[in-house]
């Protein structure tokens, strides 16, 4: 029974601790709210709503978000970061510690304690308990408080600071995985491309199979010499190189995305070309530049550079005076039986201070010099990441408008190309045509159909960087 309620009163003491820690923890995020900008607005929407028609890159994005490592560093460092605003906001309260301060003196006879101790003992005022014993012991259990009063806001600018630090952090954590969508859907789009160019490389050189073929056979009746059957096989062997070049780009972009997912074995499913998400590039280009200010790095510059005045403002104060109040209050005695004689054994100091920096101030300019520095410096990257977001912007829109202009001008060409090799390939065979026409005719339709393929790849690149310029999100 008796073991029992011990594990009773243990169990409420955790359960009161815990129910404790988890109202600071709320108090704490509501207190981080009021310095967050209220006014959140959805970035990319349309965007994001293109990329969701492909389910298999949903789920590989998705995948990559909850098992990579860099995204659970990131949430380790916006613990670190909230825990030290805890850390300054509990400075602006009294600090309250329990003590149990057990001691042993003994006083030499040729001091003032000594000697006064010594006649005390005989004295007739004091009692058979109150005798002073020579080897002095003293026992103090109670509570020790301190209290630094933040008249000057040096504290709350810290505290404030702090807070700004965490917000940045939030919104780096933002940019982290904006960042992270963008790299995969591009590598995803970049293997798409080139499980296409493998297959535009696969029907050109068994055209070009056929063509080696048919050319030897001529050579062998005398229609043409050594020279044709030597250059349409060298051009048959190049495609063959190429073919082992793609092969590689493939698995090099299979292993980073695999580095991603934190799973070196995963198999990259992916759907075919064409994209299934539209590239409509006017959609891309009436995105304008006012949700840079939404740029979660813009945004973390932004609140790095306030935390930077906020930390040079309370580095500034530290020349200003401080008031520290403390106190102790308990029970002391030289007997743990007289410990709790109340109210005799009641003991309390009230201790209260004002300190000034008055010489050896270099530590405290040095600070000052320090932060002035780090705000400057924050001021600067905050401009930076304005204009480079900006140019950003500005470069993706025109290549999209660029881009769609060429791909309209090279699907007519592959459109010709692949009809002049039917076209050569009917004369040649009627030794209307050479073999130099045949040559010709196929390299330029394998060229234009990797040029257009191209063209695709990087529509879909640079919608990509536009999404991640814009804010991105998931």
């Amino acid at each position: 029974m008796k073991n029992s309620l011990y594990a009773l009163c243990v169990a409420f003491v955790l359960g009161s601790c815990t129910s404790g820690l988890l109202k600071e923890q709320y108090k704490l995020q509501a207190e981080l709210g009021t310095y967050r900008d209220t006014e959140e607005e959805k970035s990319v929407a349309d965007v994001q709503e293109c990329w969701k028609r492909d389910t298999l890159l949903v789920q590989l994005i998705d995948s990559v978000l909850v098992r990579s490592n860099d995204i659970k560093i990131g949430f380790l460092q916006l613990a670190m970061a909230k825990a030290d605003f805890g850390y300054q906001r509990g400075l602006l309260k009294p600090t309250v510690n329990g003590i149990i301060q057990p001691s042993l003196r003994r006083f030499g006879k040729y001091t003032m304690d000594g000697i006064g101790n010594f006649d005390t003992n005989f004295s007739p005022n004091i009692t058979k308990d109150q005798i002073i014993p020579e080897h002095l012991p003293d026992l103090q259990i109670g509570l020790q408080s301190s209290w630094e009063l933040d008249i000057w806001g040096k504290l709350a600018k810290k505290k404030k600071a702090s807070a700004l630090r965490y917000l940045a952090s939030e919104s780096g954590q933002q940019w982290l995985i904006t960042s992270l969508v963008a790299e995969v859907a591009s590598s995803y789009g970049q293997l798409i491309a080139l499980d296409k160019e493998l297959d535009i490389l696969k029907n050109n050189i068994e055209i070009q199979r056929k063509a080696f073929e048919l050319v030897q056979v001529q050579k062998e009746a005398g229609t043409v010499n050594e020279s044709a059957v030597q250059q349409l096989e060298a051009q048959w062997l190049n495609s063959r190189a190429q073919e082992g070049n793609v092969l590689q780009q493939i698995t090099s972009l299979e292993n980073d995305i695999r580095f991603l997912l934190n799973k070196p074995t995963a198999t990259i499913h992916r759907s075919k070309f064409p994209f299934q998400c539209a590239l409509d590039t006017s959609l891309f280009t009436r995105l304008k530049i006012d949700q840079l200010g939404r740029r979660p790095d813009v945004k973390q510059a932004k609140l790095n550079l306030m935390a930077a005045f906020e930390t040079k403002e309370s580095a500034a104060l530290a020349l200003k005076p401080s008031i520290v109040l403390s106190g102790i209050l308990g029970v002391q005695g030289f007997q743990p039986a007289y410990l709790f004689q109340l109210p005799a054994s009641m003991a309390y100091q009230l201790l209260g201070g004002i300190t000034s920096p008055w010489l050896n101030r270099s530590a405290i300019t040095s600070e000052m010099l320090r932060t002035e520095s780090s705000w400057k410096a924050q001021d600067l990257a905050y401009q930076n990441a304005l204009v480079k977001g900006y140019l950003e912007w500005d470069t993706q829109v025109k290549s999209l408008t660029y881009l769609q202009t060429q791909q309209q001008l090279k699907q007519r060409e592959v459109l010709l190309t692949k009809g002049a090799i039917n076209t050569v390939g009917t004369l040649f065979l009627t030794a209307n045509a050479s073999y130099l026409e045949v040559l010709t005719a196929q390299q330029n339709a394998l060229r234009s159909e990797l040029e257009l393929l191209e063209i695709s790849r990087n529509q879909w690149m640079r919608a990509i960087n536009l999404y991640r310029v814009l804010g991105g999100g998931w």
